[in-house]
């Protein structure tokens, strides 16, 4: 926290009007924006409006506040201490730990950074080149994401959306990548049940969970996200690849209509305020792949909303749609026909990460998106017709044997190399005459054959090196035997 000069730590200002968490002051002539103020009894605030003879402070404390109280200006400003001291604890937005495991160990290392910062330039960028990877072949093949990327991950209320958060997050185990999880208003059994779920399975060592439930004051739970931000940034800047989930951004769209609406600003559409796109997009800006002279490292952001399904189109997820590099749509009536993650292939897009693929994986995506396209056009013709020709039952066939290897149990990784070879095993004759019934049998154990028979991991392993999709699908035509075998 930058100190300030002796006079400027004794300026003071007094209460004109209070309005629930939002106070009005008097005085402080030369306060800034984000200074922090603390009233006479102790209670902290941050300056959030700037009129020509007042100054709004939303309060962080809860205690009562009277017209003439006191206020008087500290020597810091809004911001949060950083350090790898962090990892492996939840902390509220103020950095005070919240996970009954005692204060901060703290080192000399401790940075304390503004969460107000500017978005870096164009010139602190790099091309995203290279890929990341959830362990979750639906994504990782299908719809895959850049390490840097903005990815809006929607959908309605049980759709499975923070089982897949959990999932990428478990599956960064060993890979290096720093998680940083902004649970945003959420209510306290939730953050605690997620808590859990980290620690027993070993992801809590590399990652930071900031959170506010939504009991406490809405300029607390507004800062969340900017807190998360922030934090990501500090490991950016150690050359670090982050991975940054916002949950979720249409609370923090609520919180902020509520402030805005009590400090008498204007509302734009569905009521929300005017900058509230700023407000987003000022966030989402910070997440990148950053060039070594601005730390290196990367974050790659995975903003989340909660939507109604029946109207998708309203401000605040057609804003988050258009500031993001693409959107995983989760649906609640695909997760109660058992697809798991329950995303809509056919209306989920990124629009970076398929750069980052190589050119084997790239043909394989576009060959199960074109036959999975073709199977709900032919399933739809299938009804109303009793006769279908051999290649069209193969289409349909083929669209099932697809979706059913998709489907992935909560907190399982599967390696990359073998998500290509498991996409292309439909392609193969063995295959031919199998139906669903089959997969649901044999799929973990062809998946355990990957990992263990020579010649399967052998081609799994080498699946970058094909040219084509179609040496891929006839060097698995080779292992034919071996499939008999294993799936008699």
């Amino acid at each position: 926290m930058n100190p300030k000069p002796q006079n400027e730590q004794k300026e003071i200002g007094y209460v004109t009007k209070v309005r629930d968490f939002l106070t009005r002051l008097d005085g402080l002539p030369t306060v800034r924006i984000n200074d922090m103020v603390e009233s006479d009894t102790g209670l902290r605030g941050w300056i959030s409006t700037l009129g020509l003879d007042f100054a709004d402070v939303l309060m962080l404390d809860e205690g009562q506040i009277t017209p003439r109280q006191m206020f008087k200006r500290t020597n810091s400003r809004l911001g949060v201490g950083t350090g790898d001291f962090l990892l492996g604890r939840a902390i509220n937005p103020l950095g005070i730990p919240i996970d009954g495991k005692g204060m901060l160990t703290k080192t000399s290392r401790e940075t304390i950074l503004d969460l107000e910062q500017g978005a870096p330039g164009i010139e602190s960028r790099e091309y995203i080149t290279r890929q990341f990877l959830t362990g979750i072949t639906l994504i990782d093949t299908l719809i895959p994401l850049g390490q840097g990327q903005r990815e809006l991950v929607m959908g309605d209320a049980h759709s499975g959306k923070t089982q897949f958060l959990v999932d990428t997050i478990v599956n960064q185990k060993g890979t290096g990548v720093i998680c940083i999880y902004a649970s945003i208003g959420k209510p306290a059994v939730s953050v605690r049940g997620l808590i859990n779920i980290l620690r027993a399975n070993k992801a809590l060592d590399y990652t930071v969970v900031i959170a506010t439930s939504s009991s406490e004051p809405a300029p607390l739970i507004f800062l969340t996200p900017k807190t998360a931000v922030t934090v990501a940034e500090y490991f950016q800047k150690q050359g670090r690849d982050v991975l940054l989930i916002l949950d979720d951004l249409g609370n923090h769209a609520k919180i902020y209509r509520e402030i805005s609406l009590l400090g008498n600003k204007s509302p734009g559409r569905e009521s929300y305020p005017g900058d509230i796109f700023y407000q987003h997009a000022h966030l989402l800006e910070r997440a990148g792949n950053f060039t070594p002279q601005a730390g290196g490292g990367s974050i790659t952001a995975l903003p989340v909303i909660e939507l109604n399904m029946t109207d998708f189109t309203t401000l605040i997820p057609t804003n988050l749609m258009s500031m993001t590099d693409g959107h995983l749509l989760f649906k609640s009536s695909l997760r109660s026909q058992g697809q798991s993650p329950a995303i809509d292939i056919s209306l989920s897009v990124s629009r970076v990460g398929r750069q980052t693929q190589d050119k084997v994986s790239n043909l394989i995506s576009a060959k199960v998106r074109q036959v999975l396209s073709q199977a709900a056009d032919l399933e739809t013709i299938s009804r109303f017709s009793s006769e279908l020709s051999e290649e069209t039952q193969l289409t349909l066939k083929r669209g099932i044997l697809i979706m059913e290897l998709l489907k992935q149990e909560p907190l399982t990784a599967i390696p990359k190399q073998i998500q290509v070879a498991l996409l292309a095993l439909p392609f193969i004759t063995f295959f031919n005459n199998k139906n669903k019934t089959f997969l649901e049998k044999y799929k973990k154990i062809i998946i355990q054959a990957f990992l263990t028979n020579p010649q399967l991991s052998q081609i799994a392993k080498g699946s970058d090196k094909f040219k084509t999709d179609d040496e891929l699908i006839k060097a698995l035509e080779d292992t034919t035997p071996i499939l008999q075998k294993l799936c008699p």
